[in-house]
């Protein structure tokens, strides 16, 4: 009986642990980095990292990204802190930017092209998203 018990708990966290639905679904698992080396148009993807800039605009608003590995839930793994890269990500809305600042953040959507802009003196390509979804986690 108590293996019974224990086999059907496990089922039960097991099917706990996904992504929140907004998040779930097929993603190519190109990370920004890899993005950069090889660009490939129309890609639908699924990053996460967290916030380092809002910017926003008439038409839409944009959020840089510092892109991380994520965790089974698609939030920025708190277990391995390697940096994946960077990402923009815009959408056609407004973006507070004390909701979005340093926040924990994934977005789903397609990515477009690469924008090139500089961080201090360097020139930085970032993967630029069309985002579906900003998820703050």
């Amino acid at each position: 009986m108590k293996c019974i018990v224990i086999v059907l708990l496990s089922l039960f966290l097991s099917a706990c642990i996904q992504p929140p639905k907004p998040l779930r679904g097929e993603y190519s698992d190109i990370s920004p980095q890899a993005y950069q080396k090889n660009p490939q148009t129309d890609l639908n993807i699924r990053w996460t990292g967290f916030v380092i800039e809002v910017e926003n605009k008439t038409e839409h608003s944009c959020l840089t990204i510092i892109a991380k590995v994520p965790d089974e839930r698609a939030k920025p793994s708190r277990r391995i802190r390697v940096d994946k890269g960077r990402f923009i990500a815009c959408k056609p809305v407004f973006f507070e930017p004390e909701s979005f600042m340093n926040k924990p953040v994934t977005v789903t959507g397609t990515v477009k092209r690469l924008v090139s802009k500089t961080i201090d003196e360097l020139k930085y390509d970032y993967p630029l998203v069309d985002a579906e979804v900003v998820y703050v986690w």
